[in-house]
C-alpha cells in the first residue's frame, strides 16, 4: 500500500494550482513569487538567500543539494529512499529532522528561513501553510511538482529559480545546461530509432496503478518511448487504469517501479515481474512475452536531479544504444 500510497501523493499534489511567475531583475533580491497551498493563495518575498531552509522532501533536497546548498540547510525530511548516490556526501551535513515529515515544533526548532517541497507536506497531512505563513516563513513548491503539463523545461526553469532564490543563478545555469548537452548526446543516437512503446506499473489493486499524462509521460518522449496511455482522453498524472486498457494497447515495454529501499535490492521489482508474467490476461502482450521488464526508481520518472541521467539510462535498456 505504501507504494501506491507515494504515487498516489505526487498525482495529488499535481492538482494544486501552479505558483506565479518568479521576478526578480538580474538575479537582485527581493525575489517574488506566488503559491497556492492547501487551497490559499500566498505572495513571498525573499529579501535575501535563506541560510536555514528546510526541505520538506527528497526531491527537494536534492535539487539544493545538486545546487551546493548544503550549507544553507537547516533540515531535511521524508526519505523515500537511498540518498542519489552523487549527493550522498552532501546529504550528510544536512541534519535529518524526521523520518516521515516533523512535527510543527521540531520544525520551528530548526530555526528555518525558508521551507521546500511538494504541496503534500503543507497541508494538514504535516504542517498545513497557513501555520508557517504566520511565522513569515516562505514556502516554494517547484512548478514542476505542481503541473499537470510538467515537462523537463519546467524542471529546469526551477533549478534556475532555486539559484535565484539562494544567489547561486550560475550554478544552476551550469546545472542546466550540462543536464540539456548530457541528453542531446543521447538523442543524436536516437534520431533515425523507432519510437518503443512503454507501460508504467507502479502497483495493483487488481487493476494497475499507472501513469496518463504530465511530467512522466513528456520525460520519455524524450527519447522515443511513448506511453501507451498517453492520449486516451484521461486529464489526469497518475491513477488506475484497466488490463484491458493495458492488452488493447500492448506496450513494448513495461517499466517497473521498484520500491525497495536499496539501489542493489532487487526484490520489489523481482516480485511484480513475477506478478505480471502470472496474469494470464498478459499473455499475449508483447512486454511480457518477450520479457521486456525495465526497473526503474519513482525518483527517477518524477520531477527530480535524476531524470536526464534516468533517461540516458533508458534509453540504452529501451533502445539497445550504447550510452556510455
Amino acid at each position: 500500500m505504501k507504494r501506491k500510497v507515494l504515487a498516489m501523493m505526487l498525482a495529488a499534489a499535481m492538482t494544486v494550482s501552479a505558483a506565479g511567475v518568479l521576478a526578480s531583475a538580474e538575479g537582485q533580491y527581493p525575489v517574488t513569487y506566488s503559491e497556492n497551498l492547501d487551497g490559499n493563495d500566498y505572495e513571498f518575498s525573499i529579501e535575501q538567500s535563506p541560510t536555514r531552509a528546510v526541505s520538506m522532501s527528497q526531491a527537494t533536497t536534492e535539487m539544493m543539494l545538486a545546487l551546493g546548498l548544503s550549507d544553507k540547510m537547516a533540515g531535511t525530511a521524508f526519505l523515500e529512499e537511498e540518498i542519489y548516490e552523487p549527493l550522498a556526501a552532501e546529504y550528510e551535513k544536512v541534519p535529518v529532522l524526521a523520518e516521515k515529515w516533523p512535527s510543527y515544533e521540531v520544525f520551528m526548532a530548526a530555526d528555518p528561513d525558508f521551507t521546500t517541497g511538494w504541496a503534500v507536506p503543507f497541508t494538514k497531512r504535516a504542517i498545513e501553510a497557513a501555520t508557517i505563513v504566520e511565522q513569515n516563513i516562505p514556502i516554494f513548491v517547484p512548478e514542476s511538482m505542481l503541473s499537470s503539463e510538467a515537462d523537463l523545461d519546467t524542471f529546469f526553469g526551477d533549478m534556475l529559480t532555486y539559484g535565484k532564490i539562494f544567489d547561486a543563478e550560475e550554478t544552476a545555469e551550469k546545472f542546466v545546461a550540462d543536464e540539456k548537452e548530457k541528453l542531446a548526446a543521447v538523442q543524436e543516437q536516437l534520431t533515425d530509432l523507432q519510437e518503443k512503446s512503454v507501460f508504467i506499473y507502479d502497483s495493483e489493486d487488481d487493476q494497475p496503478y499507472t501513469v496518463y499524462e504530465g511530467y512522466t509521460t513528456n520525460l520519455l518522449n524524450l527519447i522515443g518511448a511513448k506511453n501507451v496511455l498517453s492520449g486516451q482522453g484521461v486529464d489526469k498524472t497518475w491513477d488506475t487504469a484497466s488490463w484491458e486498457e493495458v492488452v488493447a494497447a500492448n506496450p513494448e515495454y513495461i517499466l517497473i517501479c521498484d520500491y525497495g529501499v536499496s539501489a542493489r535490492n532487487t526484490d520489489d521489482f523481482d516480485q511484480k515481474v513475477e506478478k505480471l508474467k502470472a496474469n494470464e490476461a498478459l499473455a499475449d502482450v508483447d512486454a511480457v512475452k518477450n520479457g521486456n521488464f525495465v526497473r526503474v526508481k519513482l525518483s527517477e520518472i518524477t520531477p527530480g536531479v535524476r531524470s536526464v541521467d534516468a533517461l540516458v539510462r533508458l534509453a540504452g535498456e529501451i533502445h539497445g544504444i550504447e550510452t556510455e
